[in-house]
């Protein structure tokens, strides 16, 4: 019996296409039948998810501890603990705060602003803009105020002494954020929980290869862990990378904005750590940092009040050529040198992955995106290699 064979190219693609939607549209119907399992699933397993990805990312620095400080693993795996437990403690006593009392200002500061913008657009006569929907605005705008004055009283008790740059305040803020989502000793016995679980992960690592090397069949070995070099490349180079990007675009906005608090308008410097953090947040998405951290410093300038326009003209400038030399540094140096461009995956992807796995809950996003650089390679391997080589082998 001879295989059957679709001899026209285009007509071979459009087969390959269509099985490809159809094994899709199989995979999601499977997937939404079982995502009652699948989120219980993952609500249980969310400790190991965070230890074995945690694990994965600092298992590299526990080795360059050993080699560069000829530390045993136990050692090494114990310095790096002990690094991460200062950041930690850094930033729960002076970056949380910090972020809360700039969020604060920013927020009182627009609800001072809109009221005024509100008015000057209702008597605009091109905009003709109805004065009922402007009276609508600023009535949700003074609701606002009081869910924010309510959240304020029974999530952040001490929040208000935070703002005003008291230290003594973070242990009541602290214990205040935490109460409103179960309890400190809960959150912490987690955090334990998790620390001891990857502590293990990472005294164990180097065992993790061999093991799987006995468990596949000597015949498939080579291909197998052929794949599964790329797959480690793909996802621990993204990780690390893309995590690493971040944390330099988001440094890099913070410096940036600070530096030009005291060149001409300070106002960007009261919210540089605000700014900084959420573009180091946002970039977490290859090239979303430096849009989020130049859009609420261009809408604090525009909203300033008591500024001159010129003022304003030249502290949007300075703020663009800001984002440009971001976006440039990263897209050009950070990008390729640091997370790679075989690992890297297109922001749209990271944003599809990040949303379907916010259905499924904490979990779901944790694995959403080494998931989806998982798959990537799977599809390359598998799928889109095989194509192109079959291809170029018929000319077509």
């Amino acid at each position: 019996m001879s295989d059957f064979r679709i001899s026209d190219p285009f007509l071979r693609r459009m087969v390959y296409a269509v099985g490809i939607m159809v094994i899709i549209a199989l995979s999601f119907y499977t997937v939404n039948l079982l995502r009652s399992s699948i989120i219980i699933a993952l609500d249980v397993l969310t400790p190991f998810i965070v230890a074995l990805l945690m694990a994965y990312i600092f298992a590299p620095a526990v080795f360059a501890l050993q080699q560069r400080l000829r530390l045993g693993r136990i050692m090494g795996t114990l310095v790096l603990y002990i690094v991460i437990f200062m950041l930690f403690f850094l930033l729960l006593a002076f970056l949380i705060p910090k972020i809360l009392s700039e969020f604060i200002k920013l927020v009182n500061a627009l609800k001072a602003v809109l009221p005024g913008l509100l008015a000057n657009l209702s008597q605009n006569e091109y905009l003709q803009i109805d004065e009922r929907l402007i009276r609508v605005i600023e009535e949700k705008i003074s609701q606002m105020e009081i869910n924010y004055e309510e959240l304020v009283s029974n999530l952040l008790p001490g929040l208000k002494k935070v703002a005003t740059g008291s230290i003594g305040a973070v242990a009541k803020a602290t214990k205040g954020i935490f109460t409103g989502l179960g309890s400190v000793f809960g959150f912490f016995s987690l955090l334990m929980f998790i620390g001891i679980i990857s502590f293990y992960l990472i005294v164990d690592w180097e065992k993790i290869s061999p093991m799987i090397r006995k468990m596949v069949p000597p015949k498939h070995r080579e291909r197998v862990f052929e794949v599964l070099d790329k797959m480690d490349n793909a996802v621990g180079g993204f990780l690390r990378g893309q995590l690493t990007v971040s944390a330099i675009v988001g440094i890099m906005f913070a410096a940036g904005l600070f530096c030009m608090g005291f060149v001409g308008f300070p106002g960007l410097r009261n919210y540089c750590v605000l700014i900084g953090t959420a573009a180091a947040i946002g970039g977490f998405i290859p090239y979303l940092g430096p849009l989020i951290g130049v859009t609420p410093a261009i809408l604090i300038i525009l909203f300033a009040s008591g500024v001159a326009w010129g003022t304003k003209l030249i502290a949007l400038t300075a703020v663009l050529i800001l984002f440009g030399i971001i976006q440039t540094i990263e897209g050009f140096i950070l990008q390729p040198k640091i997370v790679g461009r075989g690992a890297g995956l297109h922001p749209l992807v990271v944003m599809f992955a990040l949303i379907l796995g916010a259905q499924f809950g904490i979990g779901g996003m944790i694995i959403a995106v080494p998931l989806a650089s998982v798959i990537r390679v799977l599809v390359l391997e598998f799928y889109w290699l095989p194509i192109e080589r079959r291809e170029s082998e018929s000319g077509g």
